[in-house]
């Protein structure tokens, strides 16, 4: 039996952010950084929202255990109604586990979470994922748990127009994974299946366009409403082993995870269709939505051959070492990296049960 759930409401569009006059004098948590509490857009939630709210806005690239703990005890001093989200994947996470950790400590908002991404890539406005970053050991930690689920996520193309081209460019590599990997998933169904296409088709459509003309709004939504559907799909479906290894290397090296995704997703793409029949199949299914005309294997080069053109378009470099890590560091933490990715909470779900030297071998393909 499969599954398929969301718990979250979403609003959708230009004029979305007009959904937080709801809770407007409620006592609000609102969660943000340092960059975005000067934006426009930023402005105006809080105008919307009233005089009481208490701002968080030390969460960083990655948060990590003593950003959440910082963001707690402004949290229990609010004792707020609401947790308001405002931006991309880290502030989102970041958001959610102070909540998840406050419910555990009997001071929850009661009307929980509001999620408004200001990036289109994590989809953490629909998922029960999160991530946080120990400090001491350097490993990412996804946490899954209903808790981490937002009430309300708000899709206004208007918080994303201003973002920077690299950054538009890792999260839609970012959101193209999550699609993909969410295709061949082993939980993956119909349901999560349609949500995946359509990402996929949307993503392909409209990323270089967000990338080389920030300001088309209409580009803009589209992308934002396909890295929605990308995380409702891995959120029921699951995601694999190129997360792992993300969530790895991004704990030792300081690169986006979006760019890490893509460094491997080609790889890995390769990897589970020589190792799954089936895995195969389904990404053939893909490659024809590119190259309708293609079909086995050859479709399933023709979707490693887009994502390659896709990530060059984007000014993404194919390996670690033009990204200033040495391929002698990487042989150094490579145990380190692969334990952590065996480890992984996406790992199970990856089409292929892979061993440590099949995650060294991806990983040197990259260095």
């Amino acid at each position: 039996m499969k599954e398929f759930r969301l718990a979250t409401r979403v609003s959708v569009g230009a004029g979305a952010l007009e959904a937080l006059d709801e809770f407007r004098g409620k006592s609000v948590f609102l969660v943000t950084d340092d960059f975005l509490a000067t934006t426009d857009v930023y402005k105006q939630a809080v105008a919307r929202l009233g005089d009481r709210v208490s701002v968080y806005t030390g969460v960083k690239p990655n948060p990590t255990t003593s950003e959440i703990g910082a963001g707690v005890a402004v949290y229990m001093k609010a004792q707020p109604d609401v947790v308001v989200a405002y931006g991309g994947g880290s502030v989102m996470d970041a958001a959610k586990v102070m909540h998840k950790t406050a419910l555990e400590a009997g001071f929850g908002a009661p009307l929980g979470i509001v999620a408004i991404p200001t990036t289109s890539g994590s989809g953490s406005e629909v998922t029960s994922f999160a991530v946080v970053t120990d400090e001491t050991t350097h490993t990412k930690i996804p946490i899954i748990s209903e808790d981490l689920v937002a009430k309300l996520a708000i899709l206004d193309p208007a918080a994303v127009a201003g973002v920077p081209a690299h950054i538009t460019a890792d999260s839609g590599m970012d959101a193209l994974t999550h699609a993909i990997e969410a295709y061949v998933a082993t939980d993956a169904n119909d349901l999560s299946d349609a949500m995946a296409e359509k990402a996929i088709k949307l993503i392909f459509a409209n990323l270089l366009r967000c990338y080389t003309h920030g300001d088309d709004l209409e580009a803009r939504s589209h992308m934002h409403n396909a890295a929605c559907m990308a995380a409702i799909a891995f959120d029921n479906a699951g995601l694999g082993i190129v997360h792992s290894l993300a969530h790895a290397l991004g704990g030792h090296y300081p690169i986006a995870h979006g760019r890490l995704n893509s460094l491997l997703l080609p790889h890995v793409i390769e990897f589970n269709a020589a190792g799954n029949p089936k895995a195969a199949e389904r990404y053939a299914q893909i490659g024809q939505m590119i190259a309708p005309s293609s079909k086995g294997r050859a479709a399933v080069m023709s979707l490693v051959a887009a994502v390659e053109k896709l990530r060059g378009q984007l000014g993404i470099p194919a390996r670690l070492s033009d990204l200033k890590v040495s391929a002698s560091d990487v042989r150094r933490d490579e145990n380190e990296l692969v334990a952590a990715a065996l480890a992984d909470g996406c790992t199970p779900t990856n089409p292929v049960a892979p061993t440590a030297e099949d995650l060294k071998a991806l990983v040197r393909k990259i260095a």
